[in-house]
Parts: C-alpha cells; sequence; structure tokens
C-alpha cells in the first residue's frame, strides 16, 4: 500500500461542518500520504453536491438511503488502500500535524490496536472522550433514579474515566468515535464495524474486539481534533437509537441470559426515571402557570412531554432488539 492513512468520513445533513472539516485535513495530515472517502447517506441539504463542486479530490460515495453509520463506514473501509483506517466525524476539525501523530503512534508500537486524539470543544476546552466498558452499575447510575441516592457514583465515575490526566498518553478500554484510527491489519483481524448498530456503541464494541484479538488502544492527547458533537444525529429518534445500541451491545458481549437481565434492569429504571420526570415536570409546569411565569412553564411543560413520549411511545419501541 502507498497510501499511508485512509480518512474515511460518513456525512449525513452537515454540509457546513463538513465542508469546515474537509479544508482542515491537508494541515491535520502534513506530510502524509492520505486519501479521504466521504460516505453520505441520501442527505438533502446538498452534502453530496458540495463535495463533487469543492472537492473534487475527495472520492464520494453517495447513498440513496441512510444505511446508518457503521455501514456507511464500512462502504468507505471497501475501497480504502490506506496503511491506517481513520474514521472520523464531519463536525471535526483536526490541528495541524494531528493526523501524522496518530499514524506515527500506531507505527512505532505493533501492539496498537487503535489510537485516539484529545478531543476538544470549540472553545478550546478537553471533551472526555474515553470510556471504560460499560457496567450495569454504571448504567444504572446513568440512566435510573438510583442516581438521586448516588450509591453507584463510584462506579459510573470508573466508567467515564474521571481519573485520567486528559494530558498524557494512556491505555484506556473504548475511544470515542469521533475520531478512531485503526491499522488496517487490524481491521482484516477482527473485522469491520458491526452493522448491526446502525448508530452509537459501534465504537465501543469494535474497541472491546480488538482488546479481546490482544491488542491495546491508546488515548494520545499530542493530537488535538475540534468536534463539535451532535451534527448528524437524527436529533428527533436519538434517544431510541441509542438506547437500541445499548441494548445490543449489552446482548452480544454479555450473554443472552445476562445481557437479558442487565437490558431489562435498565429498562424498568428508564421507565421509573421517566414516570418520575413526568410528575415533577408537568406539576412544577402547573405551579408556574398559576404564578404566571409562563416561559419557565413551557419549558417544563415540554420536558414533560418527552417524558410522555418515552413512557408511551419510546419505551416501546426498544423493547425488541
Amino acid at each position: 500500500m502507498n497510501t499511508d492513512l485512509s480518512i474515511i468520513i460518513v456525512a449525513y445533513h452537515c454540509r457546513d461542518d463538513l465542508a469546515r472539516c474537509l479544508e482542515a485535513l491537508g494541515a491535520g495530515a502534513g506530510d502524509l500520504r492520505a486519501e479521504t472517502i466521504v460516505v453520505d447517506n441520501a442527505s438533502d441539504d446538498g452534502t453530496a453536491e458540495m463535495v463533487r463542486e469543492r472537492f473534487p479530490e475527495v472520492r464520494l460515495i453517495a447513498n440513496t438511503t441512510n444505511r446508518g453509520f457503521a455501514a456507511a463506514n464500512n462502504q468507505g473501509l471497501a475501497v480504502a488502500s490506506g496503511r491506517h483506517i481513520l474514521f472520523l466525524n464531519p463536525d471535526t476539525r483536526p490541528a495541524e500535524g494531528a493526523l501524522a501523530v496518530l499514524v506515527r503512534t500506531l507505527d512505532a508500537d505493533a501492539d496498537l490496536g487503535a489510537v485516539g486524539p484529545q478531543l476538544q470543544n470549540p472553545d478550546g476546552s478537553v471533551q472526555p472522550s474515553v470510556r471504560t466498558d460499560p457496567t450495569l452499575a454504571a448504567l444504572l447510575h446513568q440512566y435510573t433514579p438510583l442516581r438521586l441516592l448516588r450509591v453507584l457514583a463510584p462506579a459510573y465515575d470508573r466508567y467515564k474515566r474521571r481519573d485520567l490526566d486528559f494530558r498524557s498518553a494512556a491505555d484506556i478500554d473504548t475511544l470515542m468515535g469521533a475520531a478512531l484510527c485503526v491499522p488496517r491489519r487490524v481491521l482484516d483481524e477482527v473485522g469491520p464495524m458491526d452493522e448491526r448498530f446502525f448508530v452509537y456503541y459501534d465504537d465501543a464494541d469494535l474497541c472491546l474486539r480488538i482488546r479481546q484479538a490482544g491488542y491495546r488502544v491508546r488515548f494520545e492527547p499530542a493530537a488535538c481534533i475540534i468536534h463539535v458533537g451532535g451534527v448528524s444525529a437524527e436529533h428527533a429518534a436519538s434517544s431510541v437509537l441509542y438506547l437500541r445500541s445499548l441494548y445490543r451491545f449489552l446482548y452480544k458481549h454479555h450473554g443472552r441470559v445476562r445481557g437479558c437481565l442487565m437490558v431489562n434492569a435498565l429498562r424498568v429504571g428508564l421507565w421509573l426515571r421517566e414516570a418520575l420526570q413526568l410528575l415533577v415536570e408537568a406539576s412544577a409546569a402547573l405551579v408556574l402557570l398559576l404564578v404566571g411565569r409562563l416561559d419557565r412553564a413551557r419549558r417544563r411543560a415540554r420536558r414533560a412531554r418527552r417524558a410522555v413520549r418515552y413512557l408511551c411511545l419510546d419505551h416501546w419501541r426498544t423493547l425488541f432488539v
């Protein structure tokens, strides 16, 4: 292979952010021999047309339907020629030389199966981008009323790697898929992204499979990438998509029996959380309405409606995974 790095970007309704990302890739790659592949998931905002017109050197795959994040990445992977593959979100802007740092890090250690950069918010603050594998205790704290009691807070802090010094390189469990660089030889060994994850948890699944194959996953803060976050998400259905992927992850890596127990514990906890949320927000909205605080009452009412939606619709849409 003559190409050092294949950069695969999955786009969905993100024309302007994608343009800024593509403009930054040259400085980010430095002297690397790099190629860029954009897979557009049937955007209707002119994303594909923008790539064709402004970035003719980019290889474009324009899907006629939204195939999902994992499947679209695999489409890009199928035509990539690089020694290393960078799965990169369209709402990112690599700093100068950042992508070269990722490649040098992988080239320096054959035991590394993946490396990720320090992600930063647009204001320059550090964006947490690493996790451990999710445990039931951590998930119960995150998604159920047990969060109010704080009894499982230590498990949640471990899951979020609150102990990590984001100024120092470290081996970790899972990297955020916004910028995930993997040697092609490792992907050939462990397989591509699991397309059962339409979006979300595809990164956690891939990192876990890489570690199960005996490789290490590395966080490398010497490479810096700005990440806006949330640009390509289908916001109206993102909670359902997220939960379905989480449940698939638990079933896949914990087995049907233990996975079923974990998933159903979460389902019960989530239902109770949203029922409590509905009670609190609806009551607060009524009180605020009575005292004439209309703007605050509307905000509370919107939160109550979201809880109703989960209880009456979204909960049931996640039952069969």
